[in-house]
């Protein structure tokens, strides 16, 4: 029985074995308190859509941004006349 006990002792479960067990146990909890699969899915989607929305319009913004940098730099630069005095 000694023996046993010693073999129990020297078996350390690894961080990754744990973290794996933590896994599993959260992914259950969350199957209980989650709506069904086919529902995730379109959520995940509706909220991929957003973010994609959202990043359109920045991009949009940017664009024009860019452009009027752009319109400054390309723009002519007025010289001031020559006036002759008499």
């Amino acid at each position: 029985m000694a023996a046993k006990k010693k073999e129990e002792r020297l078996k350390v479960e690894s961080l990754e074995e744990e973290l794996e067990s933590v896994k599993g146990q959260v992914s259950k909890l969350l199957e209980i308190c989650l709506p069904p699969k086919e529902v995730r899915q379109e959520i995940m989607k509706n909220v991929y859509t957003i973010e994609l929305s959202l990043f359109k319009i920045f991009k949009t913004l940017l664009d024009y941004q860019v452009s009027e940098l752009e319109k400054k730099i390309d723009a002519p630069k007025k010289k001031a006349k020559k006036v002759e005095i008499e």
